[in-house]
């Protein structure tokens, strides 16, 4: 991509190519309220390098971006993978895959949107469009977490079942914190969580068992009521 303002370009147009994206509103991704006087000519030098580099691809192969009255509409090819997307849909995979009763496959499922989701979006840039999709990715991240903790016990690994139980507190406890600022440390059990709990009771044996309730028994970035 051409430079940081291309990544953030490219990135927000995938994001958005199911809807024509006007140049204003291009701007005010790019830049923010920080937008230069020559933002309308920076927007075209940006869209030009950007076709220059989709067109080095073959045709079969080639992401269209096309133009209509002052905006933009990406158009990728229909075999196109977007990780985020494949996040989203894996966590949402999960719980069906779980009600046929293949823990397995639930398990691939939420390993596979941990590992999108923890890799973060578009590091060091600064913008309400990207932190909300930063939210959106820890919110996948810490769901698929949980699924793997509930994936374990289902398969009846007590070990790893404790240690995914750990990490998520963790991972929890930071989450709480970066929403409700430093001074706040209280945390709540989730629905999901306390299942989590419940079930692995019967297969940890008792000195794992209490040290998984107490981290299961705290997950969540919700206060205490």
């Amino acid at each position: 991509m051409p430079g940081r303002l291309g990544r953030k370009l490219w990135a927000y147009l995938v994001l958005n190519r199911r809807r024509p994206v006007g140049r204003g509103e291009i701007a005010g991704a790019l830049w923010g309220d920080d937008e230069p006087d020559a933002a309308d000519a920076s927007v075209n030098a940006l869209i030009s390098r950007l076709r220059s580099v989709l067109a080095r691809f073959d045709a079969d192969e080639r992401a269209e971006l096309r133009t209509a009255t002052g905006s933009y509409t990406l158009v990728l090819p229909a075999d196109a993978f977007v990780d985020r997307e494949r996040a989203w849909g894996a966590i949402q995979h999960v719980q069906a895959v779980r009600r046929r009763g293949d823990a397995a496959a639930a398990w691939a499922e939420a390993v596979i949107a941990h590992e999108i989701a923890a890799r973060g979006f578009l590091p060091g840039e600064v913008a309400e469009w990207i932190e909300a999709e930063r939210r959106t990715l820890r919110d996948i991240e810490l769901q698929a977490l949980e699924a793997i903790v509930e994936a374990e016990i289902d398969q009846r690994r007590a070990p790893e079942a404790e240690r995914a139980a750990l990490y998520v507190t963790g991972k929890r406890s930071t989450a709480f914190r970066s929403r409700a600022g430093p001074s706040s440390s209280a945390v709540a059990a989730t629905p999901c969580s306390i299942r989590a709990c419940a079930t692995a009771r019967w297969s940890l044996p008792s000195s794992l068992a209490r040290s998984s309730s107490r981290s299961i028994s705290s997950m969540s970035c919700c206060p205490a009521s």
